[in-house]
C-alpha cells in the first residue's frame, strides 16, 4: 500500500512540474493567437503526420512478431498492432507504464507467457537504444554548430550535462551495477536454496527467469535480422518525418529543411526521458529552444511545438481508445496461439 501511494505521488509530482514548465512557456500569449494559428494550418500536412505515425506503428508490430514467432507463437498482427497504440495511450497516463500494459494484453489475447513478452521488449528497447545513440552521433556531427549554440544559450544545462558524465556519477553507475550484481547473485542463491526446499514460489520464480531469458534469446532466432534492422530504421524515420511535416503545416517554420527536423526530433527525444506524462513542458521548452536557434521568433516557436505536441497526443489518446475498445471484440470468442506450446515449455521447466 504504502509503494502504491508513493507511485502516486510520485507521478502526482513530476504531473505538476510539467503542468508547470507548460504554463510557464505559455502564459504571457493570448489563447486567440493558437486559435488562429490552428486554423490557417494545412491540414494536408497534418494529415501526413498521421500517416507516418500509422506507418511507424506497423514496423513495430511486425518488428514485436518477429521477436515472438522464434518463441514458437503466431500472433495476430492486428493484436500487436492495437497494442502498440494502447503502450502510448497508458503512457499518456503513467508514464513507462505502456511496455507493460502492452505485454499483459497481449499475453491475455494471445496466450503467451508474460515474462516472454517482456524479454522481447527489453531487446526492442535495446534495438531503439542503439539507433538512437548511433543516429544521434551522427546528427550532433552534422549540426555541432546548433549544440554548441544551444549550450551558449544555456549554461546550466551544459553544466547538468558535465556534470552527469563526470566521475561522480561515472562512479555512481558502477556501484549500482555491482550492487544489482550482488544482488543477483544472493537472489539465484536463494532461488536454489529455496529449489531443494520444494518450494512453489521458488518454482514460479524459476519460471518466471527461464521465460524472460527465453524472451531475450529470441534475437538469437531471427529468421530475418536485417529485416528487423531495416524495421528499426523505418521506426525512427516514420517518426522524423511524422514531426518534420508539422513544420510544412505551419506557415512560420514551412522553410525550414529536413535537417533541421533532424535536430529538433533529437532534442524532443531527449526530453521525453523526463518522467512526465506525454513529455509536456520538457518537450515544448526543448523544441522552442532549439526552433529560436535556427531563426524561429519564440511566439512562433511556442506554437509549433504546441501544434505538433497536441496533434500527435491527440492521435494517440484517440487510436489508443479506440484499440482498447476493438481488442477485446477482435478476440471474443477467439483462442490464443500459446496453449500448446505453454505445455511444452512447463515440460521443459
Amino acid at each position: 500500500m504504502k509503494k502504491k501511494i508513493f507511485n502516486v505521488i510520485k507521478y502526482i509530482f513530476f504531473l505538476a512540474i510539467g503542468v508547470f514548465l507548460f504554463w510557464w512557456l505559455y502564459k504571457d500569449q493570448p489563447v486567440k493567437e493558437y486559435a488562429r494559428a490552428f486554423k490557417d494550418l494545412n491540414y494536408f500536412w497534418i494529415a501526413a503526420s498521421i500517416v507516418f505515425g500509422m506507418l511507424s506503428q506497423v514496423s513495430r508490430a511486425i518488428r514485436w512478431n518477429m521477436l515472438i514467432r522464434p518463441l514458437g507463437y503466431k500472433p495476430k498482427f492486428y493484436n500487436s498492432f492495437l497494442s502498440v497504440y494502447i503502450l502510448y495511450l497508458i503512457n499518456l497516463i503513467i508514464p513507462r507504464a505502456g511496455e507493460i500494459f502492452r505485454c499483459s494484453v497481449m499475453s491475455r489475447y494471445e496466450k503467451i507467457p508474460f515474462a516472454k513478452l517482456v524479454g522481447t521488449v527489453f531487446i526492442e528497447r535495446m534495438a531503439d537504444f542503439i539507433t538512437l545513440i548511433t543516429l544521434a552521433f551522427f546528427i550532433i556531427l552534422s549540426q555541432l554548430g546548433v549544440f554548441i549554440g544551444f549550450f551558449n544559450t544555456h549554461p546550466e544545462m551544459k553544466d547538468r550535462l558535465f556534470s552527469i558524465l563526470s566521475w561522480k556519477y561515472l562512479f555512481i553507475v558502477a556501484g549500482a551495477i555491482v550492487l544489482i550484481y550482488f544482488i543477483f547473485f544472493f537472489f539465484r542463491k536463494y532461488i536454489r536454496h529455496r529449489k531443494r526446499e520444494g518450494s512453489s514460489l521458488a518454482a514460479k520464480l524459476r519460471a518466471l527467469k527461464y521465460n524472460f531469458i527465453e524472451g531475450i534469446k529470441s534475437i538469437g532466432k531471427l529468421e530475418n535480422k536485417w529485416l528487423f534492422i531495416g524495421h528499426t530504421l523505418a521506426i525512427f524515420v516514420m517518426w522524423l518525418f511524422m514531426l518534420y511535416v508539422v513544420f510544412l503545416a505551419y506557415k512560420p517554420t514551412s522553410h525550414l529543411t529536413i535537417e533541421t527536423g533532424m535536430i529538433t526530433f533529437l532534442m524532443g527525444g531527449l526530453a521525453m526521458l523526463a518522467p512526465v506524462q506525454g513529455g509536456i513542458g520538457a518537450w515544448h521548452f526543448m523544441v522552442i529552444e532549439t526552433l529560436v536557434i535556427y531563426g524561429i521568433a519564440r511566439p512562433e516557436g511556442k506554437v509549433f511545438a504546441l501544434i505538433a505536441h497536441a496533434s500527435t497526443n491527440l492521435i494517440y489518446l484517440v487510436f489508443g481508445s479506440i484499440a482498447m475498445v476493438l481488442m477485446p471484440l477482435l478476440n471474443s470468442g477467439r483462442k490464443g496461439q500459446g496453449t500448446r506450446n505453454e505445455g511444452q515449455e512447463e515440460g521443459k521447466q
